[in-house]
């Protein structure tokens, strides 16, 4: 009566004990084995323990019972996963003594805790229990299974049953069957162990890798065949066979362990920190895809890097999830698993709002590698203006207002285009000032900034150095120094300017030309001489390229008080000679003949 009713009323559930079926070999025919699982699997990482739904109970009993063969030993194994204390979830009764099993305890001859952390993320919990009446009363023992616990809170996925495992080895084949289905890494990695005894974990190989170990397998003496996995621990990581007509064949092994690294990339590399190692120990060739729950940035291009050399890229853009398909592991490979971010070189230009003056900024993203030339070309005239910046954002200035195309190459010789933009200069100096400015003598100077359009309601603030020294619209002064000014509008925009207060010999020198380019033109191959000449030292980086925008030469002269410096030049065409002086960009054509 009570067989009849446990069939009635469990409609997923499947329930092993030591019946042949079809003569086939399998652990089942094999040992005297209750066993208790669910056929039913999930596509969904979040409804189940490695896409394995839990046991599924009809609610109108309150217990089910099903009678087991006893031996000297009884071996018992279950996955649970539960967030809640002192749920009872089965019990084993034989000859007078009873063992119960609760969510955060098992009571036995001996009261043995169980960690609730570990099984909020789903674990697999192991006990063996010494029949001491067995050789005198060979009685049956009763298992007891619960279905009054909160399912909400606690989920049971298998149970386990064994009166004839007294052997390690074939534990170890139960732990091993038990771990791949469900995600969860064995302690001892070592016990990784096949059905036909052979090891499916090479856990000496690196033992970096011996974490969150999961995989694809199949192994027709279990009723195994899992063709994805990821680790009870965390979802961030799945391993799926690639999809084929083929059907997985008995004896696939195909394990993936992680280093434990950081999930981050190496900011130099663009590595990840974190990888993988899979091996293969199963009979055949198998070919696998992967999932990373990174989220794709749109600037950026991932790949999957195997120790072989096989780069493979991400397919799923436009997702939350990195996906990597088709993935060769050999029969008896081991493979590193490499992830990789390569960020594009790449520019944009955006209008600065935040100030008075409505200026252009271009900005360098971090894939590249200062200093970065900068060409502009006005699509109408085709007259072309060239910088280079040393900084990833660049204030573009003296240019007319236009439809501009622009290109940027870096260091390394990285080019970006943009092929068209519409600029608007007219509002960019709405407020300006000369940065240098010269006294006559001793006589009073009167320094104001310019202002467009008649702006009014401004704040100013003159600083000489640090020392607030004027809060009106000009500053009156006759001495010499550094100063800035601070403009403020209503809605409190700011624009700042720095500037110098020099005096009439200072001007003689600043109109001098700091630098002379000789001969120009030059005939190719022969030498020509740049000559620099300061009133005090200045920091010097020269550079030359053709004015197609292709990268020559770059001369980092460092701290110079002057000098002349020879080149040589074999390309008979038009270059553009460009030092950097204290940040300052010169720019000078010379010909080559």
């Amino acid at each position: 009566m009570v067989q009849k009713i446990f069939f009635a009323s469990l409609s997923l559930l499947t329930f092993f004990c030591s019946v042949p079926v079809r003569g086939q070999k399998n652990f089942k025919d094999s040992h005297k084995v209750i066993w208790i699982k669910n056929i039913g699997t999930t596509a969904d990482q979040d409804k189940g323990l490695n896409f394995h739904r839990p046991i599924q109970f009809s609610g109108d009993f309150v217990t089910l019972n099903k009678k087991y063969t006893s031996s000297v030993y009884s071996y018992v194994y279950y996955v649970l996963k539960s967030d809640k204390a002192e749920e009872k979830i089965f019990s084993l009764y034989y000859s007078g003594e009873l063992h119960s099993f609760y969510t955060d305890k098992i009571s036995s001859t001996l009261e043995r805790p169980l960690d609730l952390n570990l099984l909020s993320q789903g674990a697999m919990v192991n006990f063996n229990f010494y029949n001491k009446n067995y050789k005198k009363d060979k009685k049956e023992g009763i298992l007891y299974l619960e279905n009054s616990y909160d399912k909400s809170l606690t989920e049971l996925y298998e149970v386990l049953v064994c009166s004839s495992c007294a052997d390690q080895e074939l534990r170890n084949k139960i732990e091993t069957y038990l771990a791949i289905k469900y995600g969860i890494t064995l302690e001892q990695k070592q016990k990784y162990t096949g059905s036909d005894d052979r090891k499916v974990w090479d856990a000496k190989h690196n033992r970096d890798f011996n974490n969150r170990i999961i995989g694809i397998a199949r192994d027709d003496y279990f009723g195994l065949e899992q063709t994805a996995g990821f680790s009870n621990t965390e979802d961030f990581f799945i391993v799926k066979r690639t999809e084929t007509e083929e059907k997985i064949k008995d004896k696939t092994y195909v394990l993936v362990g992680d280093n434990a690294g950081d999930k981050t990339f190496d900011k130099n590399t663009g590595k990840y920190k974190r990888r993988w190692l899979v091996q293969n120990h199963g009979d055949s060739d198998e070919r696998i895809d992967v999932d990373i729950l990174i989220q794709p940035d749109g600037e950026s291009r991932y790949f999957l890097h195997t120790s072989d050399g096989a780069e493979i890229e991400n397919h799923l853009a436009d997702t939350l999830k990195l996906s990597f398909s088709d993935i060769a592991i050999g029969k008896g490979q081991f493979q590193y698993l490499t992830l990789e971010k390569r960020k594009e070189f790449n520019f944009s230009i955006e209008e600065n709002t935040r100030g008075i003056n409505k200026n252009h900024i271009l900005g360098v993203n971090e894939a590249g590698t200062a200093p970065f030339y900068i060409t502009a070309t006005d699509l109408e005239t085709r007259e072309q203006y060239f910088f280079v910046s040393e900084n990833t954002e660049f204030e573009l200035e003296d240019l007319p207002s236009a439809r501009y195309a622009f290109s940027v190459k870096d260091a390394e010789e990285k080019e970006a285009e943009l092929k068209e933009i519409y600029l608007d200069f007219s509002q960019n100096k709405l407020i300006s000032l000369a940065s240098n400015w010269y006294l006559q003598g001793n006589k009073m100077m009167e320094i104001k900034p310019s202002l467009q359009g008649g702006k009014k309601d401004l704040e100013y603030r003159w600083y000489f150095g640090d020392k607030l020294v004027s809060k009106t619209s000009t500053l009156f002064v006759n001495y010499a120094g550094d100063f800035s000014l601070e403009v403020f509008d209503r809605k409190g925009r700011k624009e700042q300017f720095k500037f110098s207060v020099s005096t009439e010999h200072d001007k003689q020198i600043d109109s001098e030309s700091q630098w002379i380019v000789s001969p120009n033109p030059v005939n190719a191959g022969d030498e020509f001489t740049v000559t620099y000449h300061f009133e005090s030292p200045k920091k010097v980086d020269f550079y030359i390229y053709t004015l197609e925008g292709k990268f020559v030469l770059r001369d980092q002269l460092g701290i110079i008080e002057g000098g002349s410096y020879s080149y040589t030049l074999h390309g008979k065409t038009t270059y553009l000679l460009i030092p950097i002086i204290n940040t300052k960009v010169s720019t000078e054509k010379l010909i080559v003949k």
